[in-house]
């Protein structure tokens, strides 16, 4: 009876561990502007990947040459395949002891998920999107 306990344990535990076990994938690009150049300006700001589908979120933060890498809880842990929509947070520290916060670069539509009109399609295998988006227009 042992035997017959252990060799269900043991094919239970299997088969729970190979459906569960969808694993996360690197995602590493880069974010351009409509012009094609790195929007470098939106350096230290955060890209952030969110899915319906799989239930998750993911961030990143955007380095000085607007590259990106996207994680889930940890670094290099990457995420889930799945389709994402993104948001984009600038980072717009005022220097310090000016109260005026730095010129705008990017418009208040990519701060939501819902808004930005961003999407990517993370699959298993390399992933590395490039994510358009266009400079803030100030009004004249």
């Amino acid at each position: 009876m042992n035997k017959i306990a252990l060799l269900l344990i043991t094919s239970f535990t299997i088969s729970f561990i190979a459906g569960c076990g969808a694993s996360k994938v690197q995602v590493a690009g880069k974010l351009v502007w409509a012009d094609g150049k790195p929007a470098t300006e939106l350096a230290n700001g955060q890209i952030i990947f969110e899915s319906s589908e799989t239930r998750t979120s993911a961030r990143g933060v955007i380095q000085p040459n607007g590259t990106f890498s996207i994680n889930t809880e940890g670094p290099n842990d990457g995420v889930m395949p799945g389709i994402y929509n993104l948001a984009i947070i600038e980072h717009r520290p005022a220097p310090e002891g000016i109260t005026k916060l730095p010129p705008q670069h990017l418009h208040d539509n990519y701060y939501s998920f819902t808004t930005s009109g961003l999407t990517v399609t993370v699959s298993n295998g390399r992933n590395e999107p490039t994510v358009t988006v266009n400079r803030f227009e100030r009004k004249k």
